[in-house]
């Protein structure tokens, strides 16, 4: 039984109900021969807003939470975005957030469109960091988008990976990945700048020891070799599955000797 991935939904008053975090094993690790990880489980709940959204202002605590927590597989996608200008010092920043019709990233892109339009040749750098990565269609758009603005620079974290297993999705990814587009899964130095920079003051944390990330090590790194898998072209190393209570189940399953060499070398841990 697959996953539930963010297609848009037929309810948009669906619940998920996912998770937090269990593991199967006290001390989840990567073995020298990457045969396989203990498998993690996990639950909690996600509510589907009623209609696509785009503020400028910073998204609230909850949804940040509940959004890029990659241990989760929510039925959205949040994409957060900063342009900074090569002669500004000021950067914009806004949060784009899309729960049915079309992808956060086509909202992005018209909503960049709109403000560089103007001049479509100025110097400037996107950073963008989205729940879930870009589908294949999406990763085409983005493409043919960067084609209008040659002196834009495009770097894309992902907390998760959208459908992996999917040749066109997978194809889109190392496309990007080929004309220059920086993929990378976020790290907790990313979900920590995240939370300073687009995630709303109000109610936050008083303690930033008490802040959540640290659990998201094993996730992490598990969406990072299978992206590595990807932009390596060889086969996808990461299993997605459901159990009888529709808990997510990951498991890193590595079968040749190729796999083994290239995702040694990938391992961020």
């Amino acid at each position: 039984m697959k996953a539930p991935y963010p297609h848009p939904p037929q309810d948009l008053q669906r619940k998920w109900e996912l998770g937090r975090f269990r593991s199967d094993s006290p001390l989840i690790s990567v073995t020298p021969d990457l045969t396989l990880l203990p498998c993690l489980s996990l639950f909690s709940s996600i509510t589907i807003s009623e209609s696509p959204s785009i503020l400028p202002w910073k998204i609230s605590q909850e949804d940040f939470v509940e959004n890029y927590d990659p241990s989760v597989l929510p039925s959205v996608t949040y994409l957060l975005y900063e342009i900074k200008w090569n002669h500004r010092r000021r950067t914009w920043q806004r949060w784009i957030c899309s729960a049915g019709g079309e992808h956060a990233e086509t909202y992005f892109l018209k909503d960049v469109y709109r403000k560089l339009r103007s001049n479509p040749f100025v110097h400037c750098s996107i950073t963008c960091y989205i729940s879930w990565s870009p589908c294949g269609y999406c990763c085409q758009e983005i493409m043919d988008f960067l084609e209008k603005m040659p002196n834009l620079n495009l770097v894309i974290y992902v907390a998760r990976l959208y459908w992996h297993k999917e040749e066109t999705n997978r194809e889109g990814l190392w496309n990007l990945e080929n004309i220059g587009v920086s993929i990378q899964v976020m790290d907790l130095p990313d979900y920590s700048y995240c939370w300073t920079t687009f995630v709303d003051d109000e109610d936050k944390y008083e303690d930033e020891d008490d802040y959540w990330p640290r659990h998201f090590s094993p996730w992490i790194m598990l969406y990072s070799l299978e992206l590595q898998s990807i932009l390596q072209n060889i086969p996808s190393c990461l299993e997605i599955s459901s159990d009888e209570n529709y808990t997510p189940v990951f498991s890193l399953c590595v079968e040749d000797e190729e796999q083994k060499r290239a995702l040694t070398s990938a391992s961020p841990y």
